[in-house]
């Protein structure tokens, strides 16, 4: 789960795009530290940006291979260098009876809803903060409870884990430095620890006079889970 507004002007317009149609293509889907996708990914993100600050978006990724399919629904508000984004991650699952679109009951729903505050300084301290929970949906965690000791009956209930997650990013130039630690049990580990740690880094190439090629490599690691990523892609 992934997602990207990128709202930005070429050097002929320096206007800010009302409606931005961009995808990604990436090797694999790393998010925050987990192999979401080991095949190929094609990620298109289709953005409103506001005059005021507000932005309204839908991001997807789809395997190359059929086999992997998110589309996120999110919206941004962006201040003096602060935003915040509510996004609401959807993962496609046909085999699973429950995980329909429209079924948005906490207690059964495919959907699952983050509330994260971000800072991005300015460009003499490039520095990038983050925190992001999930508040709502299938984030949950099963506890298996025994109502009768003779028959051995159980009954199962689903409690949130509003799983967290906190990522520090230091941009040199064309390279991104980063770090992710989860504070606590959920979803992207089973304990307090780092498992997202790396770098990217970024450059265009020049294909014809009008047109360059922005491309980018990441070295990803998962210290808490011991897994190494080379991830390449390129944007259109």
């Amino acid at each position: 789960m992934m997602l990207m507004c990128v709202i930005t002007a070429s050097a002929q317009d320096e206007k800010k795009k009302i409606l931005d149609v961009n995808a990604d293509f990436m090797s694999r889907f790393i998010w925050r530290g987990m192999n979401v996708s080991h095949v190929p990914n094609i990620q298109p993100n289709l953005c409103y940006n506001s005059s005021f600050g507000l932005k309204v978006g839908a991001w997807a990724s789809a395997a190359v291979t059929g086999d992997y399919a998110e589309v996120d629904l999110y919206g941004a508000y962006s201040l003096k260098g602060f935003s915040l984004t509510v996004t609401d991650y959807f993962i496609a699952d046909e085999t699973k009876e429950f995980n329909k679109y429209f079924n948005c009951k906490n207690e059964s729903t495919g959907h699952m809803v983050e509330a994260a505050l971000a800072y991005d300084g300015p460009e003499k301290f490039p520095i990038h903060l983050m925190a992001g929970t999930f508040v709502y949906g299938a984030d949950k965690t099963a506890d298996v409870i025994v109502i009768d000791t003779v028959t051995s009956d159980t009954t199962t209930t689903f409690k949130n884990q509003y799983s967290t997650y906190f990522e520090l990013g230091y941009t040199v130039r064309n390279v991104n430095i980063f770090v992710g630690i989860t504070p606590q049990k959920g979803m992207y580990g089973n304990t307090f620890g780092v498992v997202n740690a790396g770098i990217t880094a970024k450059r265009d190439i020049r294909i014809t006079d009008k047109f360059t090629l922005p491309v980018q490599a990441s070295l990803i690691t998962n210290p808490q889970k011991g897994n190494i990523y080379l991830v390449f892609g390129f944007s259109l």
